[in-house]
């Protein structure tokens, strides 16, 4: 890790120092060789007097107790139902699993301890099948939580409930996980998965989507992320900031998402996380330098500080977790009925999410609001975009505003011209 690296890190620092992270640990993940270094992030986030929760899932560590005592698991889960031999099982499995969890976390000199603190009743019988052992969360006890985490403990939570006749039963963890995070009014709700987050390719290794609109992602996918992304999106109607979903089986994957921009995973966001604003003054530096590499590239004219700064009121930007990752700019001309959309430009980052629709869309309702008839804009290499995502049609010189036809001219750059009326 270089310097540099290092202060991206320190950004962060302030922003996140006692805010509530839960973490919700996939049992896959906890049998991993990289779970060691799982917990030492965890011991990370709790130097910087960041509040962690830690929620265990243990579908692998079912699993493989049930084959080593050649029984059939009537579900893995906790989503189906829970007979008795699996609830055996399911209870020696989870009870070995939070005492290890307990020991490597006391290796790593941090406090830790599993309260009974998640209330629950049997799930019963659901579309006339009894599910006997499975059990649905009523309540979390949050004052005992929050005394923990006031008292720098990490409560480590695992996938019970007891009910009120004081028997444990079997609950699925992102049930449990969301529940918690609602409970202690969590910054952050973060799944370490087993294995790689769907959608999530080589090329797009993050997303982030808003709440309203995670189930239509989540009927693109199995039953098992449906469930997971639902549990996402309900967390969020219950006012957690973010939920996170990472591959835990990839090193460094936690800090790297919680530490950067971009970050690793996917992501649902509740709708104050995005923003579409005016750009102001302090804005303008991180603005010319973001665009930097397209100006390099010729896909969009140089600017200079002082250039944006003469026409601030012009430009709108999208905000990303307090970052900017997309311009566009509406500049009006004297005397004309067009209006020019120019300095459109999301951060490489965060292309394919809809954030340059968003800002063309804002600009034309400004340009249809403010009485201009028509909207131009210049490409030299978007003109397929333009068409057929946008709706503009190829101009010509002779569609611009006077003024802008004459700088086109000295400029030399050849740019297509596109029209599209307003009104």
């Amino acid at each position: 890790m270089g310097f540099g690296d290092l202060r991206g890190i320190l950004q962060y620092v302030p922003q996140f120092r006692g805010k509530t992270f839960v973490i919700a640990i996939d049992g896959e993940v906890a049998a991993s060789e990289v779970f060691s270094n799982v917990l030492l992030d965890v011991a990370v986030l709790e130097s910087l007097s960041v509040r962690v929760v830690l929620v265990l899932g243990a579908g692998r560590q079912v699993v493989d107790l049930g084959k080593a005592r050649g029984v059939e698991l009537s579900s893995i889960d906790g989503r189906g139902v829970t007979d008795a031999a699996t609830h055996e099982v399911v209870m020696d499995a989870v009870s070995r699993l939070n005492l290890e969890v307990l020991r490597q976390l006391a290796s790593s000199r941090i406090q830790a301890a599993t309260p009974n603190a998640i209330h629950g009743h049997s799930e019963g019988v659901v579309k006339g099948v009894d599910h006997q052992f499975t059990g649905r969360v009523s309540w979390v006890d949050s004052e005992a939580l929050t005394s923990l985490i006031d008292s720098r403990m990490v409560p480590v939570i695992p996938p019970l409930v007891i009910t009120s006749g004081g028997n444990q039963l079997r609950a699925n963890s992102d049930a449990v996980a969301r529940k918690v995070a609602a409970a202690v009014g969590a910054d952050k709700l973060i799944f370490l998965c087993g294995g790689p987050v769907p959608i999530l390719t080589g090329e797009r290794p993050h997303y982030a989507v808003a709440k309203h609109d995670a189930a239509a992602l989540a009927e693109k996918l199995d039953d098992e992320w449906r469930s997971r992304i639902d549990h996402a999106r309900r967390a969020c109607e219950d006012g957690v900031a973010r939920a996170h979903f990472l591959n835990g089986m990839e090193s460094d994957a936690l800090l790297a998402e919680v530490f950067s921009n971009e970050g690793v995973g996917l992501m649902v966001f509740a709708d104050n996380y995005l923003q579409l604003r005016k750009l102001e003054e302090r804005d303008v530096p991180e603005l010319v330098s973001m665009m930097r590499n397209s100006v390099a590239d010729d896909a969009l004219v140089a600017r200079s500080a002082t250039e944006i700064l003469e026409r601030l009121d012009d430009y709108r930007v999208i905000v990303v977790d307090d970052n900017i990752v997309g311009s566009v700019a509406l500049h009006f001309y004297d005397g004309s009925d067009a209006a020019e959309l120019a300095c459109l430009y999301v951060k490489r980052d965060h292309e394919n999410q809809g954030y340059a629709r968003k800002l063309v869309e804002h600009a034309l309702a400004l340009a249809a609001d403010a009485g201009v008839s028509r909207v131009v804009a210049l490409t030299t290499r978007a003109k397929d975009y333009f068409v057929e995502s946008l709706g503009f049609s190829l101009g010509s010189e002779s569609d611009l505003p006077t003024e802008r036809a004459e700088k086109l001219q000295v400029s030399g750059r050849r740019s297509l011209v596109m029209i599209k009326q307003v009104r």
